[in-house]
């Protein structure tokens, strides 16, 4: 089996994105052959050579002004029949993360993803949505605060290797939402420090 993991990150896999690319690599080892691309950092054609007689295509982006980012919308609109056709066969997948607590907050740019695979003549399987997704970066999936989140990957993994299709979810940080704010808002302190003294 062969699956393809599409990082729409500007950051490309330094970000959030990128710790769930490797956190879905680390289930679906053994069961499948993974292949990474970053939209941001590869040439478009490259990437579609790449993902070619995938299984399964997951794209995994950040949220954008309630959206993807435009160099995935980009890339997904001026490739689309270039991915049809290499993946014709494929089953579509995404992961969208937020900075807000709200997993909720990500389901237009989930639905984004699902439109793409009706303009194309892709079959959906599911989108995961993640509220939170700052903490990614500096924390372990599967322990608190990001129990759930690890959680939610399994079962995407779970998913995508059986090549299953389901309903869409949401999953936050195992933590209130005004403790969230408050780590948040100390964590934007401490970047403001650091980039004042550059």
């Amino acid at each position: 089996m062969k699956i393809s993991l599409i990082c729409g990150s500007p950051k490309g896999k330094n970000g959030a994105s990128g710790r769930i690319i490797e956190a879905l690599c680390d289930s679906l080892s053994g069961i499948a052959e993974c292949v990474v691309c970053e939209t941001a950092k590869q040439n478009a054609p490259d990437v579609v050579d790449a993902i070619r007689d995938s299984d399964a295509l997951v794209f995994v982006s950040p949220l954008y002004a309630d959206g993807l980012p435009s160099g995935l919308v980009r890339f997904l609109d001026e490739e689309r029949s270039g991915i049809a056709a290499a993946a014709a066969r494929a089953k579509v997948y995404a992961v969208i993360n937020n900075g807000f607590y709200d997993a909720r907050q990500n389901s237009i740019a989930v639905e984004m993803i699902e439109c793409f695979c009706e303009a194309s003549g892709l079959a959906w399987g599911r989108g995961l949505g993640m509220g939170g997704g700052g903490m990614i970066e500096g924390m372990p999936l599967g322990r608190f605060p990001l129990k759930k989140f690890g959680a939610a990957l399994d079962t995407l993994a779970k998913n995508i290797s059986g090549n299953e299709s389901a309903e869409n979810y949401f999953v936050e940080p195992d933590m209130p939402r005004f403790l969230y704010m408050i780590a948040a808002n100390l964590g934007m302190k401490r970047e403001m420090k650091k980039r004042q003294k550059k």
